[in-house]
């Protein structure tokens, strides 16, 4: 049986649906200064000091800024990137910001097809 008008627009809006998710995903990627492994050792390192140490989370990126100088990284930007995610204290990070938000193993690399 040949594809209804109703089947062709509902597919139509499934293929815009994707589309749109992969293009914020791509922006989400695009605006994290950080890399997956870097996100990753921040989490790990997040949940550490807040979970395992006990230490109590404040409404401050405290232990988020000397991580990133730590590992070499510009502490404001990593700030800037955690907070426009929803971290906007060490809790919130752990909460938050976490890898599947940007999908990276979805996101076509520029000049890939999409």
């Amino acid at each position: 049986m040949p594809p209804t008008p109703q089947d062709n627009e509902a597919r139509r809006k499934k293929e815009f649906r994707q589309q749109y998710k992969q293009r914020e995903r791509a922006e989400a990627c695009r605006r994290m200064r950080l890399q997956p492994d870097e996100l990753r050792k921040l989490l790990n390192y997040l949940e550490e000091q807040l979970f395992r140490v006990g230490v109590p989370c404040d409404p401050t990126l405290s232990r988020t800024r000397p991580w990133a100088a730590n590992e070499g990284l510009d502490p404001e930007q990593v700030l800037e990137s955690v907070r426009l995610f929803g971290g906007y204290c060490d809790c919130e990070v752990a909460f938050n910001v976490t890898p599947d938000l940007f999908r990276w193993g979805e996101i076509p690399k520029a000049g890939e097809a999409e």
